[in-house]
């Protein structure tokens, strides 16, 4: 059977540290495939928080794959994806896709379809979320009517495809259809604790060189980094260029805050994305568990054998 797991949750969560015990609950082998769009790049390991995976006696794969500052499309990342499992299968190993890109992991049930590969216009930097929205209702208010006007991804990439295509974007809309069946985890924690975790994970970061891993790189990197925002490297671009614009303890609240900011978008994004594929999935045909694991610091493995909120659970286990 072609079966994966999928292990997700916001940023600081407790990711890696979960899938370092699946071994205990997993009678295959089983191998781990990066869903972090950060950790694609070889010169950013401490701001992405890339683990230690040459060390590991799993198989890591889509880690450090490119070493120039090129963007990895949810098409492209999907195609390499969908060829490691099979080729995982084909050794009766279990793929397990980890990480917390959003859309990357919404790519394994929604395959992009018609997706333009081509930069986007320069001039839609300058225009607020807004401004787009209100260029795209005026071309398919079918697909503007879906999206939130703060959706600026979605927005974006819709007008790409009337502006490189000229087709109507709720004409491209992605159809469910997966690899192969699968169990989802999503990990949670309480708000505050999870606010916590990341100001202790930013100071930590820092403490290990994270400033120096900025100051390494060269200008294409600075610029291609300020253009995707990343969390944290254009705040360390700008303290690094404009020194004295703020001190070291402001900067270390600035990327705190801002990952809390992002770990919110996180898991609105995996509420909407829940509710689609139940809509999809209804049975259970090919997601045979959708299952939140809360964080219960006082067990061993603190997301095993807690108090779980199972959005669907088919009785089928790890």
């Amino acid at each position: 059977m072609n079966y994966f797991i999928i292990v997700s949750g916001p940023t600081a969560v407790g990711k890696t540290d979960f899938v370092d015990s699946l071994g205990s609950l997993i009678e295959k082998p089983y191998e781990i495939i990066n869903a972090d769009v950060g950790q694609l790049y070889t010169p950013l390991s401490i701001g992405t928080a890339k683990p230690s995976y040459k060390t590991s006696s799993l198989k890591h794969y889509l880690f450090d794959v490119l070493d120039k500052p090129h963007s990895y499309t949810v098409s492209q990342w999907r195609e390499a994806v969908v060829a490691i499992m099979h080729d995982s299968w084909s050794r009766d190993h279990i793929p397990v896709i980890v990480g917390g890109s959003s859309f990357y992991i919404s790519s394994l049930f929604f395959p992009p379809r018609g997706m333009p590969q081509e930069a986007l216009p320069v001039s839609w930097a300058t225009k607020s979320s807004q401004e787009l929205w209100d260029e795209l209702y005026a071309l398919d208010q079918t697909r503007a009517h879906a999206l939130h006007p703060n959706d600026r991804y979605r927005i974006e990439r819709a007008l790409a495809i009337w502006h490189f295509q000229g087709k109507v974007p709720s004409s491209c809309q992605p159809h469910f259809e997966a690899p192969g069946t699968c169990s989802f985890y999503y990990l949670m924690r309480p708000k505050d604790e999870l606010h916590r975790r990341i100001e202790h994970r930013v100071s930590a970061m820092m403490e290990h060189g994270w400033i120096d891993e900025v100051r390494s790189l060269d200008d294409e990197w600075i610029k291609f980094l300020l253009e995707k925002k990343l969390i944290g490297y254009p705040d360390i671009i700008s303290y690094l260029q404009q020194k004295g614009a703020c001190s070291y303890q402001e900067l270390i609240t600035t990327i705190s805050r801002k990952t809390c900011s992002y770990a919110k978008r996180q898991v609105v994004f995996w509420r909407m994305l829940k509710k689609r594929l139940e809509h999809h999935d209804p049975d259970g045909n090919v997601i045979k568990n959708i299952v939140e694991l809360h964080a219960m610091e006082s067990s061993g493995n603190e997301f095993f054998g807690v108090e779980t909120d199972k959005v669907r659970d088919t009785g089928d286990s790890l």
